[in-house]
């Protein structure tokens, strides 16, 4: 299987403590294994091994920043602002997944 996950690829936590939790993915590790972070709760001095079967990839970042995350130039507030714009143009319900009612409420008779 071809590996999508490249640095600056947004990916969807689907397992663990962080599922649900978005992340850009920072290096590879092995062909299974990559590092992510978001840029808060996983600084890029810190970040998360993940395995890719874990993982849902969404897209991909702007090709400056995934360059300064491939050379290890990106900063925190960059990884944060980047996931932030990428929530609302890919992400279905733009940045606030969830917040609608899945079902209308029926008007009741007295």
């Amino acid at each position: 299987m071809v590996n999508l996950l490249q640095p600056g690829t947004l990916v969807h936590s689907m397992a663990g403590r962080d599922a649900g939790e978005y992340y850009l993915v920072v290096s590879i590790s092995e062909p299974n294994l990559v590092f992510i972070a978001n840029g808060q709760t996983r600084p890029l001095t810190r970040p998360k091994k993940k395995n890719i079967r874990h993982l849902l990839h969404w897209g991909q970042c702007d090709a400056k920043l995934a360059a300064k995350i491939g050379s290890r130039q990106a900063r925190d507030e960059e990884i944060a602002q980047a996931l932030q714009e990428l929530a609302v143009q890919s992400l279905p319900g733009g940045g606030r997944e969830g917040s609608a009612p899945d079902v209308n409420e029926e008007k009741r008779r007295h």
